[in-house]
């Protein structure tokens, strides 16, 4: 039976969460992580069934909320279609990005770059599937709003998705403050509000 979670339990999760940094999942250590968060390696095993659960512990957390944050963007209660182009909006996203980037910053890093034989390796894919998703669900959202819309391609919106997953690999790795994330996010939302207005035929006040 596993030992319910306590001091040596977060002691764990802490260590490997920097050794994993420093390291990546493949890389490293189960002896690092028992050594310098003073517990047995054996003992260990009495919290965690293997060294893919602890990373799972780690940065699964980072998953669960960047998946419900974005599906949450885009649900009809989430948006006004009267107002969905005005900057003010945006401006709330952009901190809401801010927020969650700041907060998860490595363990994105990780899920990204550095989880390579964890459960968690093809995350790249399993992200920009579910923007793909959360995409084609959008539209549909939109349709019922503005019917007479442009057609988009599934694979316009997929191919949006994977970049968009490659825009979040791009800010987690280099060295931004907030000041420049909301800049870059600024203008991101301003490129892409007129392409998808131009793609879609829908007609938008600029931000």
């Amino acid at each position: 039976m596993r030992i319910l979670k306590d001091h040596k339990y977060n002691s764990i999760l802490y260590h490997a969460r920097r050794e994993f940094i420093r390291c990546g999942f493949k890389d490293a250590s189960m002896r690092t992580i028992a050594k310098e968060s003073h517990v047995g390696l054996s003992n260990i095993y009495n919290y965690f069934k293997n060294k893919d659960e602890i990373f799972t512990a780690v940065v699964n957390p980072a998953k669960e909320e960047l998946f419900k944050f974005i599906t949450r963007q885009h649900t009809e209660e989430s948006i006004d279609f009267n107002k969905i182009s005005t900057f003010g909006h945006q401006e709330e996203v952009i901190e809401c990005y801010i927020n969650l980037i700041g907060k998860y910053k490595e363990e994105l890093r990780l899920l990204l770059y550095h989880s390579q034989g964890s459960s968690m390796e093809n995350f790249r894919d399993a992200f920009t599937d579910h923007m793909t998703q959360v995409g084609h669900d959008y539209r549909e959202l939109e349709k019922k709003y503005f019917p007479e819309a442009n057609n988009i391609s599934h694979f316009f919106i997929h191919a949006m998705a994977s970049w968009m997953t490659s825009i979040l690999g791009e800010i987690v790795t280099h060295d931004l403050n907030k000041r420049k994330i909301r800049e870059f996010f600024r203008e991101y939302f301003r490129f892409g509000f007129a392409g998808w207005c131009e793609l879609t035929g829908i007609k938008g006040e600029a931000g």
